[in-house]
């Protein structure tokens, strides 16, 4: 089994030798990656179709893979040790957060539109950590994808297969997730942010100032299963507010139209909760688009600055943080060479994202790791983000 510690190449190899240990021989075998990610800024405002900007990670699902003469799919995940093995065509069947749910939906969906025709053993292996917010779902899909392309040697539109994961997201697993995740997950380049318009679309890779600032993930250990989280709730409680600005402007498709002067005018109406979720999507998005701008022009102060009114949105507006998330964001902020500091990915546990200036980054990541373990008993892992990748054949 592959170390997590190991680079990518080490992981390709370890990877192929035990392919051949499971099928015999790894002839003909390929091997791709998609990698999880951080969203920088942006939270709950994708299925608003509002604006995010994520970045990919180092960290990644692996998948190795090759053709059978006969309709089987093999599957084995490493992960959890478990292998499964249906006919080509069949639906999964599996509960929507065991993983094979995510790989035979992929598998049949790619299979129903023609993307392939025989069956395939596919081995599966990852180091993004599970139910941490970091994407490890949307890497799974898509890495399935790519695995398909890779094999058939026939590249497919990256925006299709963005969608096409998230539409499996939606039906197998049965979360009303937005296509951030995917859409990043798949076209997140090295070096890069991903500035993304979630109703277009449209997108552009902004530059990351890796050479003088760190991005640092602090993984709280707190799990939430987000199929049975307040996620689908949130979603609903936008979908209220949605309905009541609809009756001043009919054209408002989703809380990405309401501009804050129609918020300001008419938000006495709302109750609270609907006030207060509507309130944080607007101005979320407006922070995007600020950060945008300020990390474009080299102000990562200024871009900090965003990060932290972002969490203070989602703590007490969005209501989708917990203890151990503002101990862990309220300790960066209090800092030297912490520029900005919130939570990340849908709430309720998970990680924090950290905008660290280079030189200070190793100390900080030892010091919060100390802090929180004596505030809550519990170790934090640290990613300390020094290069991200993109998805696609790994490097041999």
């Amino acid at each position: 089994m592959p170390d997590e510690s190991t680079n990518g190449v080490s992981i390709a190899e370890a990877l192929r030798a035990t392919f051949a240990r499971w099928r015999g021989d790894a002839e003909g075998v390929r091997i791709v990656w998609a990698p999880g990610r951080v969203n920088l800024i942006g939270e709950h405002t994708d299925y608003n179709d509002g604006f995010v900007l994520p970045m990919t990670l180092g960290r990644a699902i692996y998948v190795a893979l090759r053709a059978r003469s006969d309709d089987r799919l093999h599957l084995r995940s490493l992960d959890f040790d478990e292998e499964v093995d249906f006919r080509l065509g069949t639906p999964p069947e599996m509960p929507p957060a065991h993983w094979t749910t995510y790989v035979g939906g992929m598998l049949y969906e790619l299979h129903q539109r023609g993307a392939f025709a025989t069956g395939i053993e596919m081995l599966l292996f990852g180091d993004v950590p599970i139910g941490a917010g970091l994407s490890s779902s949307a890497a799974l899909e898509v890495a399935v994808g790519v695995a398909v392309e890779a094999l058939t040697e026939t590249p497919r539109d990256p925006v299709e297969t963005a969608l096409l994961c998230q539409y499996v997201e939606h039906t197998y697993a049965g979360v009303q997730c937005g296509i951030m995740d995917q859409f990043a997950t798949r076209l997140g380049r090295a070096g890069h942010a991903l500035f993304l318009d979630c109703r277009s679309l449209d997108y552009r890779n902004v530059p990351l100032p890796l050479a003088q600032a760190s991005i640092v993930v602090v993984d709280s250990g707190v799990r939430r299963k987000l199929a049975a989280s307040k996620y689908n709730e949130r979603r609903a409680e936008c979908e209220q507010a949605v309905a009541y600005f609809q009756q001043f402007d009919p054209s408002i498709q989703a809380l990405r139209d309401v501009t804050p002067a129609l918020f300001d005018q008419n938000k006495t109406g709302l109750p609270d909760v609907i006030r207060k979720r509507a309130q944080h999507v607007i101005e979320e998005n407006a922070r995007v688009e600020e950060a945008v701008r300020l990390l474009e022009a080299g102000d990562l102060a200024g871009f900090g600055a965003c990060m932290n009114r972002s969490h203070e949105s989602l703590r007490d507006l969005y209501e989708v943080s917990c203890a151990e998330l503002d101990f862990l964001v309220a300790t960066a902020q209090q800092t030297p060479g912490v520029l900005g500091a919130r939570m990340t990915g849908g709430g309720f546990g998970g990680c924090s994202v950290n905008l660290v200036e280079k030189l200070t980054a190793e100390a900080f990541s030892e010091a919060i790791v100390d802090h929180y373990e004596r505030q809550f008993d519990r170790v934090a892992d640290v990613y300390l983000v020094e290069e991200n990748v993109e998805a696609g054949v790994m490097p041999s």
